[in-house]
């Protein structure tokens, strides 16, 4: 067995062997055992994942792909600092990771992914990861899984200010402000944030025969937002919401490090409005929620060679959304609970070649309708069904099961069995379908079952508090879309049904907190496993049959130590990512690329001063601290050991 599994296992087993040595009636009492009772009934059965207040705050100035890749075992696919960022969910495609806002999903309907880099953690409250198949109660498509940011008020706050400044390496700026003000029944919370980068880091070039030492150019970005929310409490169990967000960014492209030919103009510029209008209502035995939503994208891209006064490419895509949610939940009894969701959304994507005037304007409605049962017999057992049916494009799909349970057999001993199974699909998105030239009206949606298991512990041993959780997955899906040459011969590649995926691997987190007198002592980390393989091959010459797929690494982790005392505080983080193949042979060459593991260790240190209603936040962050030479993307190069300050000032009252 590997090394590293090994000692994750022996961890696993010794933390509960720790525990049956003490005496548990000094240790555990029966009322902290009951895990089950803690939980919302809905999420029984759940394969759910939350960073820690800790890592949110420590990320507060981050974009999502940050927090995510620093904090749980999503792989995240970088095209470097300020650059597109993707998520690989279980060593799945980026498209088959769904990421909602307040139940509003932000996938784009014409590529189907969400850009992560264009999300940031100060925009965000609350936020929570669902693994495999349990994205399936929140919606379809998430074959790997679904990340979900949420926005809520704070009643208990009557007004609250706060900026945020902070400078970094390579000319990177950054300035967060935050003002919160109401009455006990109304709040309103105003978020801006503003972003610029020269992004001019120097980086050891190897695509280029000789090596040699070169800085990156044309990689400067910004990017700007604001979130405006307004909340009214009619009573303690009716809130009305509504929610702005703007954002905008402009982004220039650097060329690969192993380009040499003449130079390039390239850049990218995003713009995305969103707006929401929800209602929530609480009773004794019943909830309903519904809200109606609208997310509009604008995108624009360019690329042109000055030299040759030459235009390559010019193109704009726009896309609208309006989308429409309701839900219900009611205890029917003790024991059964139910839930009925309905969803109906349309969406309007046009894009344009604005050279020779191609490109295609196409719309889609969709449907959803769910219905799901929780059971709950004790606090000790818990367990769901979920039937889901979805339409879009004049297709149905009928029938998407769901089924899970949780279960704590001993009420002395806090360990915590969960496991559920989920068939579930991923409709193609307009540009597999429409996209000129390659689209394929023919493509069928992308299917399969996907099933976990895992074992958890909530351990307390004098004052040091101890959880793990260890989970077994695997999912199978068919009818893989991917962009492969044009069958015809033709110049161009085209979508095409062409794989069958099968995925597998483990799941292991953990966390400690230990007080000693004026000190505190936090630990956390996670690592992943993940085995995905193509079982079909596309042609007697493909070579990818069985082979694991590009950019998936079957080793990812990372690790966190924070320690405080009185008003310092240090935190110390290793993030792990393991080899990468670029090609589907995953042969290793001069001409075949392998993309190393790296190892990225950062430090931060922070002061925290309180003066009255006011409080004084300094931090210092050293990132890439051993200056690792690595890149996430084959040919992208990404910074070495570079350096963060910041300065936060808050008012309360």
């Amino acid at each position: 067995m590997n090394p590293l599994k090994s000692f994750l296992l022996v961890l696993f087993l010794l933390s509960f062997h720790l525990m049956q040595a003490q005496n548990l009636s000094d240790t555990v009492h029966i009322e902290e055992v009951q895990v089950l009772a803690k939980k919302k009934i809905e999420e029984a059965g759940l394969k759910i994942t939350r960073p820690d207040s800790l890592a949110m705050a420590s990320s507060v100035t981050a974009d999502l792909s940050e927090l995510i890749s620093g904090f749980s075992p999503v792989f995240i696919k970088s095209y470097g600092q300020g650059s597109s960022a993707t998520a690989s969910f279980r060593g799945t495609a980026a498209t088959h990771t769904q990421i909602l806002w307040n139940g509003m999903n932000l996938n784009s309907p014409m590529r189907g992914l969400a850009d992560l880099s264009l999300l940031p953690v100060f925009f965000t409250d609350n936020l929570y990861l669902l693994h495999g198949g349990s994205s399936l109660s929140e919606g379809s498509g998430g074959l790997g899984g679904s990340i979900h940011l949420e926005n809520n008020p704070d009643w208990s706050t009557r007004f609250s200010v706060s900026g945020l400044a902070e400078l970094a390496s390579f000319q990177t700026r950054k300035t967060f402000f935050k003002l919160m003000a109401g009455t006990e029944n109304f709040k309103s919370n105003t978020r801006l944030f503003y972003e610029a980068s020269e992004n001019d880091f120097s980086f050891f070039n190897s695509g280029v025969i000789p090596h040699r030492k070169d800085t990156l150019e044309n990689a400067d970005f910004r990017k700007t937002g604001v979130l405006q929310e307004f909340y009214l409490r009619s009573n303690e169990n009716e809130i009305f919401s509504l929610r702005f967000w703007y954002q905008e960014s402009h982004r220039n492209l650097p060329q690969l490090m192993s380009y040499e030919g003449s130079t390039r103009d390239e850049f990218q510029n995003d713009q995305q409005l969103r707006a929401q209008l929800e209602w929530k209502k609480y009773s004794d035995g019943w909830n309903t929620r519904i809200f109606s939503g609208v997310s509009s994208n604008r995108l624009e891209y360019f690329r042109a060679t000055p030299q040759f006064n030459f235009v390559n490419e010019n193109s704009e895509s726009r896309e609208t959304s309006f989308l429409n949610h309701f839900r219900f939940f009611k205890r029917m009894n003790e024991v059964v609970f139910a839930t009925l969701s309905f969803d109906a959304n349309l969406h309007r994507v046009k894009t344009s070649n604005l050279l020779d005037e191609s490109g295609y304007l196409k719309n889609r409605f969709e449907t959803s309708l769910l219905m799901k049962a929780n059971f709950k017999s004790s606090d000790s057992f818990a367990a769901f069904l979920l039937l889901r049916s979805e339409s879009f494009d004049k297709s149905i799909v009928p029938f998407i099961p769901a089924a899970g349970l949780e279960w704590q057999p001993f009420a002395r001993f806090p360990v915590v069995l969960l496991s559920n199974i989920a068939r579930n699909y991923h409709k193609p998105t307009l540009n597999d379908l429409y996209w000129i030239p390659g689209g394929n009206p023919d493509l069928q949606p992308e299917d399969g079952f996907t099933g976990d298991v895992s074992l958890s512990g909530d351990f307390q041993l004098g004052k040091m508090t101890f959880k793990n959780e260890v989970t077994g997955f695997a999912s199978k899906i068919e009818n893989w879309i991917s962009w492969q040459p044009a069958s015809s011969g033709a110049w161009y590649w085209e979508a095409q049904n062409v794989k069958n995926v099968f995925s597998r691997g483990i799941e292991y987190s953990f966390s400690a907190e230990y007080d000693w007198k004026s000190f505190r002592f936090r630990t956390s980390g996670n690592y992943s496993f993940t085995r995905t393989s193509n079982l079909d091959a596309v042609s007697s010459v493909d070579q990818s049959r069985g082979k694991q797929l590009i950019y998936i690494p079957k080793h990812k982790g990372n690790f966190h130590f924070n320690t405080s005392w009185k008003k310092f505080a240090i935190n110390y983080s290793l993030n792990y990512v393991g080899k990468r193949f670029t090609k589907s042979s995953n042969q290793e060459s001069e001409f075949e690329r392998v993309l190393n593991p790296y190892w990225l260790n950062k430090i931060a240190i922070g002061r925290k001063s309180d003066f009255g209603n006011y409080a004084v936040n300094l931090k210092f962050t050293v990132e890439n601290l051993l200056d690792e030479n690595y890149q996430s993307i084959l040919w992208r190069p990404m910074p070495g050991r570079f350096y963060r300050f910041s300065v936060a000032i808050n008012y309360k009252n």
